[in-house]
Order: structure tokens, then C-alpha cells, then sequence
């Protein structure tokens, strides 16, 4: 009789393919630097936290049920025999996480990084960062169990509007060329943006080489310390100028008066909608307009945040309207019998909805009279009576359609500060390096969406 044969299929997925990366970006020669093995290990760290590597690339559910995902794959592309595979446990990999947690960290993902760059060729002309939060919710121990210090849970600025919980910033450095991470690190969750740009312009600057390279960051890189730091290190830098600085409202109180048509510099879509360019940009630079500390400003016009800007103020008008006439219907009734009160309720509105220049108002008065008969019985010619008068109120409004008008001048532009002269980079190469930034966010997305990083519960 012949043998019963079983048949046992096993997967592959991009096992291959990320095989070779790591081959190739000597990843187990670096991570085996910095976690050695010890004598009578069953299975070596760097073994065990590469195998992490490929769950967390290929699993839907990563860190979670390993042992019984490693058994659908063939065990030599998950870097394990079968015999040593079957010693895989949690105890195992948790202690491979420890030794990776008290070892160098910092210097491993530099040269990780190095690596990658070498091997890839990465050009790194511009780098780009960002930070986000990752929250964390439920109970944990807060005895530190190392003698290294690790990063605390702190609630703070959360960017996932969760203000409830604790958390921890996460900084993300990427290459201009492909999107590549090249540095990243953890801070404690009320870390605040500003104050971490020095740092990891310096770890750039020695991962790198060099400091020809340009550092794109969002507004909180505008502070005058941190711009100072980058330009005495013969670096360059491009960011947002926040609103909030005297710089940019004057210029936008200037182009309310003067309106300005910019230069054309990037067309996103070449295929006119109606007759015009759909999503375009126009830049606006001036001697006129630097920083006080005598950086450059560029005025960035999109069309498209020009739509946005005047579709917000048309659904702020409509909505003061609305509020002031629900007023006008409340009035010379209860707390709103007196000019007085009736005034600070229209600015309370205005205030809120930023509209104080946009509107017109006026409260008329005028007075009804009431008279009661003083005595009983039917009236007659000598019948004395007594006559209250009282005062009323009306609201009426209308639109400055002038000023209207004159706000819309300064819609769709936002500023962009840097120190790099005019003769290095024009108006458009500045806008298309931050215009890069998209591509940051969307790594912060696929750690929050696909690899399920946040929030995370204890």
C-alpha cells in the first residue's frame, strides 16, 4: 500500500522581497553591534527582533498571536529554522525587547539610516520633519525597571483631539528624494514642538556630513532661536510664518488696500476646468516685506485655499446674520429692554464670528405710550387718566460690501519664511520643497492606520 501523503501549503507573500532589503541595508550585522548574544541562547536577539521586523511589515494584526502567524510561512524566509522557530515564545521576544530598549538605540538607527542612503543612493538635498502624537489610554506601571531612563506618558497638545489622554510625541525626519525615514525620536507627551528643531537639525547635520542640505518644518520651527541656530550653522531653512507674527499682518493689511496678482510658479493640474488652471499657485516676493530678523518672506497664493478662504467668510456673514436676526426677535423682551445690553449682545456676536469689519448696525428708538383709566366705571369727559410711555428698540443691518470686497484681496495667501538667497532658490523651488511636507503627514497615517501604532491601550 502506498504512504498517505499530506499536503501542507505554506506562504511566501513579500517575504522575498523585503529579504533583500534587509540583506541588502545589513540590518543583522548592524542590530547584532548594538544586541549581542549571549552564550545558551536558543534564539539570538537579532534574530528575534528582525522576525518582529517582518510581522509588523506583513501581519494584519501585528505583535499579536506570533507564534501562530509564524506557522503559516516558511520558517527559513522568516530568518528561523523550523526547530528554532518552535522555541519562539513571548518570554523570549520580550527579552529581546529589552535588550533592545538599554542598548544605543540612537547610534543603530543612524547607522541603519547611513546605510539605506548608501546602498540607495538617497539623495539628500532636503529633509523634511514633522512630529505627531501617539495617545495612550488604560493603566500601567510606572516603576522604571531599567536604570535607563525612558520616556514619560504626559498629557499635552493632542493632535488626534484626544486632551484626556496621556502621550507620547513622536518627531519623524524624512529624505526629500522618495519620502525616506531617516531620523526619528520619542518625547515625553508634553514635549512642545519648538523646542525640539535644534536637536534634530544637529543629528541631521552629523548623519548627513554636512549642512548644505534644506530643513523643512511646519510654523513651529519660526522662532527666532531656532531659525538663528540653523543660519549660524551655515544651514538652510524653509517653515510657515505663523499668522501671528507682525510681519504677516501687516502685509495683509497692505494687500487689502493694494491687491496684488503675483507671479504664476506651479499649475497642479494642466487641464483647464471652465477656462482656468485648476489649483494653481502664484508667489508675491518684495524687499519691502522681510522678517526683523532679515529673512526672506514669500507670499504664496493658492487658488484652491482661495476658494476656501472665501467660502469661510460667506458661511461666517450668513451665520452673524442669522444670530442678529434671532436677536432682533428677542428684543424689548426679558434682559433686552436697554440700548446698552442690546449693543454688547451685537458686539458679542460680531467678536465671535470675526466680523466687526463686515457689518453696519443701527439701534433705533421709539416710544409707545399706554394710558389707564384711574377710576371704576364707564369713561366719560371728565374721566382722568394715566399715561406710561415706554421705549422701544429696532435693529437694522447691512453689509460693508467695500470691506467685503477688500478682505477678498488678501485671500489664498499663506507666508513662507527662509534664509536661502534669491540667487540660490526662486519663488518656485521654495514653495515645490514645502509642498513635500504631504508626504511626511502620510507616513504619520500609515502609522496610525495600517501598522495600528495609536492609540494604544495599556
Amino acid at each position: 500500500m502506498g504512504r498517505k501523503r499530506v499536503l501542507k501549503s505554506l506562504r511566501i507573500d513579500a517575504l522575498p522581497l523585503l529579504n533583500k532589503y534587509i540583506e541588502n541595508c545589513r540590518f543583522a550585522d548592524v542590530i547584532d553591534q548594538f544586541v549581542p548574544s549571549a552564550a545558551g541562547m536558543k534564539i539570538a536577539p537579532t534574530d528575534i527582533i528582525l522576525f518582529l521586523l517582518r510581522n509588523i511589515m506583513l501581519s494584519r494584526f501585528p505583535l499579536y498571536k506570533l507564534s501562530e502567524w509564524s506557522r503559516n510561512y516558511i520558517p527559513q524566509l522568516l530568518g528561523l529554522s523550523e526547530e528554532v522557530l518552535s522555541f519562539l515564545n513571548d518570554d523570549r521576544i520580550g527579552r529581546s525587547l529589552d535588550q533592545l530598549f538599554c542598548a544605543d538605540r540612537a547610534t543603530l538607527s543612524t547607522m541603519i539610516a547611513l546605510e539605506v542612503i548608501q546602498k540607495y543612493q538617497i539623495q539628500m538635498k532636503s529633509c523634511h520633519n514633522d512630529s505627531t502624537t501617539v495617545s495612550f489610554s488604560g493603566q500601567y506601571n510606572k516603576n522604571q525597571k531599567f536604570e535607563k531612563a525612558a520616556v514619560k506618558l504626559k498629557k499635552g497638545f493632542n493632535k488626534d483631539h484626544r486632551p484626556d489622554l496621556k502621550q507620547l510625541v513622536f518627531n519623524l525626519v524624512v529624505s526629500g528624494d522618495g519620502a525616506v525615514p531617516i531620523h526619528f525620536k520619542l518625547y515625553d507627551g508634553n514635549t512642545t514642538d519648538d523646542t525640539t528643531h535644534r536637536l534634530t537639525w544637529d543629528k541631521l547635520r552629523a548623519l548627513i556630513g554636512h549642512s548644505d542640505f534644506v530643513y523643512v518644518a511646519d510654523s513651529k520651527l519660526c522662532t527666532k532661536d531656532n531659525m538663528k541656530h540653523i543660519a549660524n550653522g551655515q544651514g538652510k531653512f524653509i517653515t510657515v510664518l505663523p499668522r501671528t507674527r507682525k510681519e504677516s499682518q501687516e502685509f495683509l493689511k497692505w494687500v487689502e488696500d493694494n491687491p496684488v496678482q503675483g507671479q504664476a510658479l506651479w499649475y497642479k493640474s494642466h487641464f483647464p476646468v471652465k477656462g482656468q488652471a485648476k489649483n494653481h499657485y502664484r508667489g508675491f516676493e518684495s524687499s519691502h516685506f522681510v522678517s526683523y530678523e532679515g529673512y526672506r518672506i514669500i507670499w504664496i497664493r493658492s487658488s484652491q485655499k482661495q476658494k476656501l478662504d472665501a467660502e469661510k467668510r460667506k458661511l461666517k456673514i450668513k451665520e452673524v446674520e442669522f444670530q442678529l436676526n434671532e436677536l432682533r426677535q428677542k428684543l424689548n423682551t426679558y434682559s433686552l429692554k436697554k440700548k446698552k445690553v442690546i449693543q454688547t449682545c451685537i458686539k458679542t456676536i460680531l467678536k465671535k464670528y470675526k466680523s466687526e469689519d463686515f457689518f453696519n448696525y443701527e439701534i433705533k428708538s421709539y416710544r409707545n405710550y399706554s394710558r389707564k383709566q384711574l377710576s371704576r366705571g364707564r369713561p366719560g369727559p371728565k374721566t382722568r387718566y394715566r399715561v406710561t410711555f415706554k421705549t422701544h428698540y429696532r435693529l437694522q443691518w447691512s453689509l460693508r460690501k467695500e470691506n467685503i470686497k477688500k478682505k477678498a484681496n488678501a485671500d489664498g495667501f499663506f507666508p513662507l519664511i527662509t534664509n536661502i538667497k534669491k540667487k540660490e532658490l526662486d519663488m518656485k523651488r521654495i514653495l515645490k520643497y514645502y509642498k513635500y511636507q504631504p508626504y511626511l503627514e502620510k507616513r504619520h497615517s500609515y502609522l496610525k492606520s495600517v501598522l495600528e501604532v495609536a492609540p494604544v491601550y495599556l
